[in-house]
């Protein structure tokens, strides 16, 4: 199958499925969500100690003619007060809601497969980066949906036999841009405010899946967040591609750091494999410990994450957080039979 026909044929051969999927795994044997459940501990509401939430799957309002959407991948809240969203879709490439979960708009440049979506920029001068995790592009629009401007791939830094499938990209205050090759090189790139490449770091030595990165500036100066999904952990790197800690959570395939005050949050997509489904959030305390799991059982140790149980119900292979003004997180979902963004509402 050639690449240009493979979004279309999935869509395709997704949709015929998406009755049966929500209950039963895409390839292989039908799953019971309720199966070895984790039990709550308060009904209806998931999550521990202050990071409590209540489930609302009904959130989305996407209407038929947008369907289907394969995938739902990562979610940011504009400055306009939209959550956009990239979709793997043949409608479009974002979905634009507001916070009672309508689609307000949609932005579509035909993009293969799109995968990470970052804010830059603030007010009326913010605009979106997208990943192409299939086609190898990176985007920056603004927030109308224009094309502002792509980068370059570096041709000359991908291995032979390897193509580029960036997963995410992060922005400094001073314009500098980061893009994570997480399903191709496992390198890191690093781009001026003008799109120039100025250094390349990390590669398959440090990550297996370098999936998502963030700047975080919390502790006074800059510094990068960067995911090892494939090796459930994530790192601290300066700004010029200096390895400075390793965090393990083993047990735990997380995707993207996202920062909220001293608090991080990954969404974990698995904690066995995809068609499990068994996934969940990881709220992380200021040293980067483990404090609740909304979506499955309580941590027990900060050693291991491995006894976690899925609690059989609120998310299937979550892909990305994303957290209002009130502290509420919205849950994006990658092959979980198309069903809709999940709003967790903090109890």
């Amino acid at each position: 199958m050639t690449e240009e026909n493979t979004r279309r044929s999935f869509l395709k051969t997704a949709s015929s499925l998406s009755v049966t999927l929500p209950l039963a795994g895409c390839i292989g044997n039908p799953i019971n969500l309720s199966a070895n459940a984790a039990p709550l501990e308060r009904p209806g509401i998931i999550g521990h100690g202050d990071f409590q939430y209540t489930a609302d799957k009904q959130w989305s309002k996407l209407s038929a003619h947008l369907k289907p959407v394969v995938h739902f991948h990562e979610m940011v809240l504009d400055a306009r007060g939209r959550l956009a969203c990239t979709v793997v879709s043949d409608k479009c490439d974002l979905l634009l809601y507001n916070k009672d979960g309508k689609v307000v708009d949609t932005i579509n440049h035909n993009v293969k497969e799109p995968h990470g979506l970052t804010l830059a920029g603030e007010g009326s001068d913010q605009t979106f980066w997208v990943t192409d995790s299939a086609g190898g592009r990176v985007i920056n629009l603004d927030l109308d949906g224009r094309l502002v401007r792509e980068l370059s791939a570096p041709a000359e830094e991908i291995p032979t036999g390897k193509a580029f499938r960036p997963t995410e990209t992060t922005v400094t205050e001073r314009g500098d841009i980061y893009v994570a090759d997480g399903y191709g090189s496992n390198k890191i790139f690093h781009y001026d405010s003008q799109g120039r490449l100025k250094n390349v770091f990390g590669g398959p030595d440090h990550f297996s899946c370098c999936h998502g990165i963030v700047v975080d500036g919390r502790r006074g100066m800059e510094e990068l967040l960067i995911t090892s999904r494939s090796n459930q952990n994530f790192q601290r790197w300066s700004l010029d591609g200096r390895h400075l800690q390793t965090y393990e959570l083993p047990g735990l395939k997380v995707c993207r750091p996202v920062t909220s005050g001293e608090h991080t949050l990954f969404a974990v997509i698995w904690t066995k494999s995809n068609w499990h489904y068994d996934g969940m959030i990881a709220v992380l305390d200021k040293d980067f410990e483990v404090v609740s799991l909304p979506g499955g059982s309580a941590p027990t140790t900060q050693t291991s994450f491995r006894d976690v149980e899925w609690d059989g119900r609120t998310l299937l292979n979550p892909h990305d957080v994303c957290l209002d003004q009130d502290d509420n997180i919205y849950v994006p979902q990658w092959l979980s039979g198309m069903t809709q963004p999940v709003r967790l509402r903090r109890v």
